[in-house]
Order: structure tokens, then sequence, then C-alpha cells
């Protein structure tokens, strides 16, 4: 019977996980428009508006400035969700050289739990432009999004899976920093989403198991 109990509420988990719902947020500050990079033309027809990308919706905006990304600073992504299960960045550098540490994102919890990522050129981050600085990622933890073709410029999509504790709190904020290791790698952010599992979903499922599994553990005894 406890196998059984186990066995449902793993499945519980996995249907609350597929119902997450996503949620695109605002860059607080945008300082670079990407727009006048190297190929940067390409990205007109991203900016403004929502796009999908390998089944995730980014806002990208564009500020009174004309700025469309984030560049070779620091920032704090205000969130405010409870049960943040995974986030997606769109995260590039300027240049970059293969194996460089240029900054990390990190993840802060309502119960004080913090998760940081490094990103590291040629794993999770990569130039923008496919010339002749770093051009791999690793196709786990960081995919493309958007490419114009070879030699042109392009986007990649981050996913963090977020530790298990996350889901019992409310994620404040997400920062990002870059290291400013200059040819090394200046990554830049252009959007972020975070998808989260909804709670009173989450306890329904839950509570529909367990009531099942104790009547049924009643009738056998």
């Amino acid at each position: 019977m406890k196998l059984q109990i186990i066995a449902a509420l793993l499945l519980t988990a996995d249907m609350a996980a597929a119902n997450a719902s996503y949620t695109s947020l605002t860059l607080p500050s945008l300082n670079a428009d990407i727009r006048t990079w190297t190929d940067g033309s390409s990205y007109n027809g991203l900016f403004p508006g929502t796009q999908t990308f390998n089944g995730v919706p980014f806002q990208l905006a564009v500020d009174g400035d004309g700025n469309t990304a984030f560049h070779n600073s620091q920032i704090d992504i205000p969130v405010n969700i409870f049960g943040v299960t995974q986030a997606f960045t769109l995260i590039n550098t300027a240049f970059g050289a293969d194996g460089a540490n240029v900054g990390y994102v990190s993840f802060s919890g309502s119960s004080g739990d913090v998760y940081t990522v490094d990103l590291i050129e040629g794993q999770n981050v990569r130039d923008h432009y496919d010339g002749a600085f770093t051009n791999a990622i690793n196709g786990v933890d960081a995919i493309p999004a958007f490419s114009a073709g070879s030699g042109r410029a392009r986007l990649d999509q981050q996913i963090f899976n977020l530790p298990a504790a996350f889901a019992n709190q409310t994620l404040l904020s997400i920062r990002f920093h870059s290291n400013q290791q200059g040819l090394a790698g200046e990554p830049f952010i252009a959007a972020a989403t975070v998808a989260a599992v909804p709670l009173p979903s989450a306890v329904w499922l839950f509570g529909t198991v367990l009531a099942g599994g104790i009547g049924w553990a009643k009738r056998r005894g």
C-alpha cells in the first residue's frame, strides 16, 4: 500500500509540473540596444513584443531610450511568485573566450534560500554573433532560441531547474551579474520568464491522492 501511495504522489508531482504556468518578467532597467550591434538589425522583428522560444514565452521590451537589453552590470529582477520550479532567460555576450566565467544568475527565495549559477563561455552562454568568438553552448541548460542563420546574430535560452526547496516558498528576485571580463565576455540579458505550479492545483491534487490512499488502506484493514 505504501508503494502505491508513493507512486500516486509522484504522479501528482508530474501532473502539477505539467500544469505549471509561465510568467514573463519585466526587466526593471535596460541600458543597451542590441539592435545596433553586429548584425543587430536581425533583432528588429523581435522587439518589442512577446516571443515564444522552445515553448516558453518571453517579453522583449524597448525602453524610452530605445534600449532592448541590460548589459555588463548587475540588476535585480523582481519576481514575487510562489512555487517557482524553473526559470528561463535570454542571455548572450558581446565577445567571449571559451571557459571564461563572465557572470552569474542568482535566485533568492523568501525562506532564505539562494541558488546561483555561473555563466561560463562555451557552456551556458556564448557570443550573440556567430563569428570569431565563442560559438558553443552545451545544449542542455542552454539551447538556441533565435538565429538569423549561419554567421549571423542569435539569442540563446538558459534553463534553470531550481532546487526543490523553492517550490515551497516565494521566489523574491533574480539577480543578473556581469564580471565585466571585456573581450573574454560581457553578458547581457534580454528577457526572463519563470514557471510555477499553481498552489491551489498542487494542494488539491495532493489532497485527492492522499485521501484516496487512506480510503484504500481502510478498506484493506
